[in-house]
């Protein structure tokens, strides 16, 4: 069957429609991210031969996206289980080394977030399974995967706290000035405290399987796996020992607890 150019038109226009009522629907989700998720279902479904039956696969892929999203961006658990499945959705089968060491680090932050104050626990977790999430296809864009994994939260409507640890985890601040991206990861602030000295501390004490490793050993892995000309590891140069004094701050706040 030959799908014409007045039924491809027909679609976009039901679609549109479909759009502005999802939207209203749920009123508690960024107009950006129904749109976007109405996107990426359109392209998953948009080949079909009976084009009629595409808005209904749209709302239904994307109602179920708008249901497990985070209407309250910083309570309970809920926070943590979104970031959790979407880190899962956009890593483990596109990238399963990637979503190990994600789920490494995640398991480290629930250990670790006992010695923060209460209200800082479910972000630590939260920002641990998101933190690397700019690697994935869908997400990537710039190249520096710590910006793109930011600006993709904050098209989400997350909380601007967690897209700022997502944004400069793990001193990427050096590798943005070193690829001419400082000013585009200035969009975010860097707060700097325990919150964020904890999720480097799980980053770099997470190696790339998820199995606990000690910092050191992080560092001479990354060297080892990207080579001396990376921006990743040239950076070392530049913050190594603010990485390092993140660690040992927290290894003081563990020792205490």
């Amino acid at each position: 069957m030959t799908i014409t150019a007045e039924v491809v038109s027909q679609a976009d226009e039901k679609i549109r429609r479909l759009e502005s009522q999802l939207v209203r629907e749920y009123g508690d989700v960024p107009p950006s991210l129904v749109h976007e998720w109405i996107e990426r279902a359109r392209a998953r479904f948009g080949g079909a031969r009976l084009q009629d039956y595409v808005p209904l696969f749209v709302a239904r892929e994307v109602r179920a996206s708008a249901r497990a999203f985070p209407v309250e961006a910083t309570a309970g658990t809920f926070l943590s289980t979104w970031a959790r499945n979407t880190a899962r959705r956009l890593l483990a089968d596109e990238l399963p080394r990637r979503w190990a060491h994600t789920a490494g680090v995640a398991r480290r932050a629930e250990h670790v977030a006992r010695v923060l104050p209460e209200e800082e626990r479910e972000l630590l977790v939260a920002a641990a399974w998101v933190h690397d999430i700019g690697y994935a296809a869908e997400v990537s864009d710039t190249g520096l995967h710590s910006l793109d994994g930011a600006r993709y939260l904050r098209r989400a409507g997350v909380s601007e706290r967690i897209c700022g640890l997502v944004a400069h985890h793990s001193g990427a601040a050096a590798v943005a000035e070193l690829i001419g991206l400082a000013d585009a990861l200035g969009e975010f602030a860097d707060n700097r405290g325990r919150l964020r000295d904890a999720l480097w501390y799980c980053d770099m004490s997470t190696g790339p399987d998820g199995s606990p490793t000690t910092v050191q050993g992080r560092l001479a892995e990354i060297r080892q796996r990207r080579g001396p000309d990376d921006p990743v590891v040239r950076a070392l140069a530049m913050n190594g020992d603010e990485r390092l004094a993140a660690v040992r701050r927290t290894h003081r706040l563990l020792r205490r607890a």
